[in-house]
């Protein structure tokens, strides 16, 4: 850390952020019960007029699509081929390498690079005459040379100081769009616009394993990535909520699928209700295991997460020391969107995210989970370069993003530079896909199958 003493009190404007909680809430869980639910997380069955019923709080995934697809021949046996320019032979890996973990979190509203990583020089300050942050308050470290960290992110430094943290700045596409709808969807597809599911859904639709009903999870808002043709994730947006109505029992919802009604189709859904009313039972347990985690204060009380990353993050760990299957998972938390009163709001979303990536990490590091999990972040475009008249920033395009993990190339990988504008914005310098390479190398894919070509950088040693 430099002389400058940059600390600062990353809570004091924790009570104004208007993000919503996952509430998420910890028993540990038998890998083997988990394996068995292959019904699937999300409970499904027939009602009386043979139409499809959820337990309430639950969210049903993004339909398969019918787009054509084409095949390719590998170990595992055909698999569909969405990608254009894809390779039309790969060995498909039977499952994420030595059980590897991606966890992706999402930073919902456009995060803004400039007031998370802080350059020293150009015209930071004039471009953000009420919004720049005090010199005096930033995060020096010798691995950001001529950048510094919002204080928020303290949390986070202890990554710099062992090389596990990526920070890349400037990340966006070429030729951004200031859409949010469009620019997630750019992100979620790796930019084949053409195509109606996600990068990761792509590689998903390639595993030959049967993928467990905790495979694919995203905590929070799901978005494409993960969505596949032949393969969804199981969504849940609030924990608390995936549960059935107060009052009726499991064996009371078991009773509802008793017996078989010699249809195959409809005794086909009462066998899969059955299994998810078992998954809702099981997801219980592992909030149950968050809830009864060390997390104390020095009175020995428990002290729940207070935000939607520091929630999910938790439930994530959970998930993966557990052993139930999950391959990726995703954590969402929105309110980046900060187009008034950016400097209280900013500071509470980047102290839940720093918190609850530094909780999560050490929870897996204690569990012995943390060699086989890597990280990434992620934001649908970065703010515009100068403040608005209402103290924040509007839609951009360079932003910036963490890479958190035992093989990465820690330290700071590009630039923020206040002086080269293009239209008002950030100049982006890392295409995603960049990052997303990285990633599926990581797990033992192809990613020039799923991607359509390779983007490389050596974000991994």
């Amino acid at each position: 850390m430099s002389d400058r003493t940059r600390h600062a009190d990353p809570t004091s404007a924790a009570a104004t952020s208007t993000t919503s909680r996952l509430h998420l809430p910890a028993r540990h869980l038998s890998r083997r019960r988990f394996l068995a639910l292959a019904g699937g997380l999300v409970a499904v069955g027939c009602s009386s007029d043979g139409g499809i019923v959820s337990p309430v709080g639950s969210t049903t995934t993004r339909p398969s699509t019918d787009a054509p697809t084409t095949t390719a021949s590998g170990s595992g046996g055909p698999v569909p081929t969405t990608a254009p320019g894809t390779v039309t032979s790969v060995t498909v890996p039977d499952e994420a390498t030595d059980g590897r973990v991606l966890v992706v979190v999402r930073l919902d509203g456009g995060n803004d690079a400039a007031n998370t990583v802080v350059p020293d020089l150009g015209s930071y300050r004039d471009l953000r005459p009420s919004i720049a942050l005090a010199d005096d308050v930033l995060l020096d470290h010798t691995a950001l040379p001529g950048h510094a960290l919002h204080p928020s992110l303290a949390p986070l430094v202890p990554l710099l100081d062992s090389d596990e943290l990526a920070v890349v700045a400037g990340v966006g596409f070429a030729d951004p769009d200031r859409s949010h709808f469009t620019s997630i969807d750019r992100w979620d597809r790796a930019d084949l616009m053409d195509e109606t599911i996600g990068w990761l859904g792509r590689w998903l639709d390639t595993l030959d394993a049967d993928l467990p009903s905790l495979g694919a999870l995203a905590l929070g808002d799901a978005g494409l990535v993960m969505a596949g043709r032949s393969r969804q994730p199981t969504v849940i947006q609030d924990v608390d909520a995936f549960a059935y109505p107060s009052g009726v029992s499991n064996a009371d919802i078991r009773a509802l699928a008793d017996g078989t009604t010699g249809d195959p189709l409809r005794d086909a859904a009462r066998s899969a209700f059955l299994a998810s009313v078992g998954a809702v039972e099981e997801f219980d347990e592992i909030a149950d295991a968050v809830r009864d985690a060390e997390s104390a204060d020095a009175d020995g009380e428990f002290a729940p997460p207070s935000g939607p990353f520091a929630n999910g993050l938790a439930v994530a760990a959970e998930l993966i020391r557990s052993d139930v299957g999950t391959t990726v998972v995703s954590v969402s938390g929105s309110g980046f969107d900060t187009h008034a009163g950016q400097l209280d709001l900013h500071a509470a979303l980047l102290d839940d995210l720093a918190t609850g990536i530094a909780e999560f990490w050490s929870t897996l590091r204690r569990s012995g989970d943390a060699d086989r999990v890597l990280l990434m972040t992620t934001s649908e475009f970065g703010r515009r370069a100068f403040e608005n008249g209402s103290a924040g920033t509007d839609h951009g395009a360079g932003g910036c993003s963490f890479l958190v993990g035992d093989p990465v190339t820690g330290g700071l990988h590009g630039t923020i530079d206040t002086d080269d504008i293009v239209d008002g914005d950030l100049r982006p310098t890392f295409d995603p896909r960049e990052m997303f390479t990285a990633c599926l190398d990581w797990l033992g894919a192809d990613a020039e199958r799923v991607l359509g070509a390779r983007h490389d950088h050596t974000f991994l040693a």
